[in-house]
């Protein structure tokens, strides 16, 4: 079958990080002082991130000298593929993304959960009402192969056409922006996507939700996640630990101070500080270090053949600081 084909594809090239042993944690700049780097995608999902950047937070918790990379990807397959060249040392990206590699390596574990956010399936179709109504010719951009997007698009196959991969022909593969720009030009008439993207394209008078994709995910489970090597938490505890208290801080703020938030966040999305409190505060978004809904989405993974063993447990994929 063509389109599991695609998936086996993704899954093997992501898979690669059995090298990670060998290739990760070199994170250590030619002047001898610690280097860290730090990949990550598009949107709100990522938002902590954006501040642990912008107020130096990793810097502000290690103690000593330490160089911290940023680097913002299209995709999990970029960055996973970063991880096994050396190149990255802490990954950002979808749950399903994550779980593959975990599982095929062995080596990476969660350290945090970031946020479930508002996401779904929006069209500018208006003969396109129900998942049932997606023709053989009409595209769905969406991030990537395995990616949570196309996790949520096989939950909803599975559950209303009843198999998983029945529309992963039409899925054509756009960074958010980009997917974004596809649809609001006609490009795409569908996009799978997530906040801010999500909210803004439903905005629009001429776009509509499918709304039968989104109630077939499990109600606010974790849609993003940050893991690194399991080599990097036991040969480097001190970038460990500054990694972890960065990141409670900055959930700290986007949790109890959304207005200081919503100011360092607005000016990276376009909107203003008031638009950007809105998306902070708009329902289904929610910041929280620990991973609701993973064993679920794993287990339909599983089914789905999009990995072979989904794990019996949250210790086997994540480090001790987040059970």
């Amino acid at each position: 079958m063509k389109s599991m084909k695609k998936i086996l594809a993704a899954a093997l090239v992501m898979g690669m990080v059995i090298c990670l042993s060998s290739a990760c944690g070199q994170n250590s700049s030619e002047n001898g002082k610690e280097k860290l780097v730090m990949a990550y995608q598009w949107g709100l999902a990522y938002a902590p991130l954006e501040i642990m950047k912008q107020e130096q937070l990793i810097e502000k918790y290690y103690d000593g000298e330490i160089e911290v990379e940023w680097k913002t990807l299209n995709g999990p397959a970029e960055i996973y593929e970063g991880m096994v060249a050396g190149s990255i040392d802490v990954a950002h990206s979808g749950v399903g993304p994550f779980l593959i590699n975990s599982m095929k390596s062995g080596e990476i574990k969660m350290y945090s959960a970031l946020s479930a956010q508002p996401m779904g399936l929006n069209t500018t179709e208006d003969r396109i009402q129900s998942i049932k109504d997606i023709k053989e010719g009409d595209k769905i951009a969406l991030v990537g192969y395995g990616s949570i997007q196309h996790v949520m698009l096989a939950m909803a196959c599975e559950k209303e056409l009843g198999d998983p991969h029945a529309l992963d022909n039409n899925m054509v593969t756009m960074s958010h922006p980009d997917g974004m720009q596809a649809l609001l030009s006609g490009s795409v008439p569908c996009q799978l996507t997530t906040s801010p993207y999500f909210l803004q394209e439903k905005e629009e008078s001429n776009i509509h939700e499918v709304e039968d994709v989104a109630a077939a995910f499990p109600e606010d489970a974790t849609i993003i996640v940050g893991s690194t090597t399991t080599k990097l938490h036991d040969e480097k505890p001190q970038v460990y630990q500054a990694l972890v208290s960065a990141m409670e801080e900055a959930m700290d703020m986007l949790n109890n101070n959304q207005d200081k938030a919503a100011e360092m966040l607005c000016e990276k999305e376009g909107v203003t500080a008031d638009k950007m409190k809105e998306f902070l505060s708009a329902e289904g978004s929610d910041y929280d270090m620990k991973p609701h809904g993973t064993l679920e989405i794993a287990q339909f993974m599983e089914r789905a053949d999009f990995m072979e063993k989904a794990p019996a447990d949250l210790s086997e994929i994540c480090f001790d600081n987040i059970l």
